[in-house]
């Protein structure tokens, strides 16, 4: 490792569009940061045969790179090499600045006769990584495109990491070595920091180009992709389904607004078993892991390999020595969130996996009368009796009241209901209304639909945003030994994070 650490400032960063039509170009032009130097137009979307100069036009200070991917690559061109080399050679001419020439459409020699120093020569496998990924790099890199662009989806951890290493031993500025899928997130937002020349984002954030691909203003703003940013080290966000998180943007926003040289890392994990497979390749590569968070599923299996006492599920992992030790700031989090029973108040929880288990323990140590629901009624079972509570089906809830006839004055959403938009309400919306607390573990920009639901009714809420900065803050100052606070690492956001979550604060 060079002295003063890595970066990715030497890499493109370019942003990514696939419109349908002229307008929807002109839309996703008006996107455009100032600070992005190049654009890919993803010809292959267009329902109409494209207006490359009125294209080229809409983009008059960029780089700009036109692409017509195969469907075998991902994309929606079904027509012929010839037809590709058509147009692409037109999007040359209309003064496009590069054209992307999948190597698979003539052998990966000629880059379909266009001018070697225009092209980035590209292969992509949106089903998994080739056994002959090496050679297939190889083969790019010796069209002698001004580019060469290998894609691949990992299927676990350990696969994102062969494609990092790869990167790494070619860092020769012209090849770039990405991801796809929930499993790429990984190699996305690191390969640029471990040499590769090219990094593609998302122009409009809520249309990315290929599966798991990031906001180009994510990749900007989080990542430093294309501008000045050291590190020297890293942290890490392990679960199972991280590419929804906040919690890059939150922690990254806050180191280096404070000048420290570590980077916050997405890590989607198969198991828990490949934690050491990462930390030993973030170590050799000159971003040795100073800690973690632990997310869904992986909280208890942390907790069993890194035991804290007293904590069944952790969420955090600290370096320590040649090991790491472990702590639940979801704990902190929750017990600043739920204030002390009155007698005869009951909560009623809603899950069982980590994050339930840690809501039960701070309900209990609050002296509420504990229901636990579950999907699976047997889990509820042996929850609720490990901490002297009872199982509640939930189809046994009336809405109105607990299973006792008895209303509730806090109910705890510990499952990833939602998540995602079309998520339902995780319990009967009858259960909401003035003097409930409700805490939603979930977050979404504009609140999750309980949040939603609860505030409407009259209910107090305390919604999974919330829940986050809090904990987070508690890692954060584990992590770096600076002390910090949620509001702390919130004002560190960009705008455009920020505003969508303050209206449910």
């Amino acid at each position: 490792m060079a002295p003063e650490g890595l970066t990715a400032e030497r890499t493109l960063l370019v942003a990514s569009a696939a419109p349908a039509t002229a307008g929807e170009a002109a839309r996703v032009a008006s996107l455009l940061d100032g600070r992005i130097r190049a654009v890919e137009l993803r010809l292959d979307g267009f329902l109409e045969p494209p207006d490359l100069p009125a294209l080229r036009s809409l983009f008059p200070s960029v780089t700009l790179l036109a692409t017509v991917r195969s469907r075998r690559e991902g994309g929606r061109f079904d027509g012929s090499a010839a037809s590709a080399r058509t147009l692409l050679a037109a999007a040359l001419d209309a003064g496009f600045d590069l054209v992307d020439v999948e190597a698979a459409l003539d052998g990966g020699e000629r880059l379909l006769g266009l001018p070697a120093g225009r092209c980035v020569a590209s292969f992509h496998d949106p089903a998994g990584v080739p056994a002959d990924v090496e050679a297939r790099a190889a083969l790019l890199s010796a069209t002698g495109a001004r580019f060469a662009k290998l894609v691949a989806t990992p299927q676990s951890a350990v696969e994102a990491l062969a494609l990092l290493d790869l990167q790494r031993r070619r860092a020769d500025g012209r090849l770039s070595v990405l991801g796809m899928g929930e499993r790429g997130l990984l190699a996305r937002a690191l390969a640029p920091w471990l040499g590769a020349a090219l990094s593609f984002g998302s122009l409009d954030p809520a249309a990315p180009t290929a599966p798991g691909q990031l906001a180009a203003l994510d990749l900007l703003e989080t990542y430093a992709v294309g501008r000045p940013r050291v590190a020297t080290g890293s942290c890490l966000l392990a679960g199972g389904r991280v590419s929804h998180s906040f919690s890059p943007a939150l922690h990254d926003g806050w180191l280096e607004t404070n000048g420290i040289p570590l980077l916050y890392l997405p890590v989607a994990l198969a198991s828990f078993g490949e934690w050491d497979a990462v930390v030993a390749a973030l170590d050799r590569w000159g971003l040795p892991v100073r800690g973690a968070s632990v997310t869904i599923p992986w909280k208890g299996d942390a907790a069993r390999r890194f035991p804290c006492p007293g904590e069944e599920a952790v969420n955090t992992l600290v370096r320590s020595g040649p090991g790491f030790v472990s702590a639940n700031t979801d704990r902190t989090a929750l017990l600043e969130a739920i204030p002390a029973a009155s007698p005869g108040d009951r909560a009623l929880l809603l899950g069982a996996g980590g994050m339930a288990v840690t809501a039960a323990s701070v309900l209990a140590a609050r002296a509420y009368r504990l229901e636990v629901a579950a999907r699976r009624p047997e889990v509820s079972r042996l929850l609720a009796r490990r901490l002297g509570g009872e199982a509640a089906e939930l189809a046994g809830v009336d809405g109105r009241s607990g299973a006792t006839g008895r209303p509730y004055r806090v109910v705890v959403n510990a499952t990833p209901l939602g998540l995602d938009a079309n998520d339902p309400l995780p319990c009967a919306p009858g259960l909401l209304g003035p003097g409930v607390l409700v805490v939603d573990a979930p977050y979404r920009p504009g609140g999750t639909l309980l949040v939603r639901e609860a505030r409407a009714r009259g209910a107090e809420a305390v919604d999974g945003f919330s829940l986050l900065a809090a904990q987070a803050a508690s890692q954060a100052a584990l992590f770096t030994g600076r002390p910090a606070s949620a509001s702390d690492l919130t004002a560190c956001l960009p705008e455009r994070l920020r505003t969508p979550f303050e209206v449910t604060a």
